[in-house]
């Protein structure tokens, strides 16, 4: 039998600065207290894509992706700085969203949109 762990995660964030991001864990144990985080509405291009510095924070522990187009898929990759590999492929629906505790922030961000260019708003969760 395979091993099983269930982790919910509840977030909390608003435009304003002056609010605070909230994030909370299930179990308590895995509770945070962020205290850098950055959201950003950007737009994804075709062929080279955007890329997202996550290198500014110094520890990620939550990253969400929502892909504000009605029609095409984005395709996010996590690519070491002059590294061109395309492992780590993950394609986000038309408005579909990519949750994931799971990268290192030396690992930049890139949002490559299918056909036409999508907005997509990104959040970034640090400690």
């Amino acid at each position: 039998m395979a091993d099983y762990a269930k982790l919910e995660v509840k977030g909390i964030y608003s435009a304003s600065s002056g609010s605070a991001a909230k994030a909370s864990f299930a179990p308590p144990s895995l509770e945070l207290t962020p205290d850098e985080y950055f959201h950003a509405e950007i737009q994804a291009d075709t062929s080279a894509g955007t890329t997202i510095t996550t290198s500014i924070l110094s520890a990620a522990t939550l990253l969400v992706v929502k892909n504000n187009d009605t029609t095409n898929y984005v395709t996010a990759t996590f690519d070491s700085a002059g590294n061109s590999s395309v492992d780590n492929l993950i394609r986000i629906a038309a408005g579909g969203f990519l949750v994931t505790t799971d990268f290192t922030v030396a690992q930049n961000l890139k949002l490559i949109a299918d056909t036409a260019a999508c907005e997509c708003e990104v959040f970034i969760v640090g400690t």
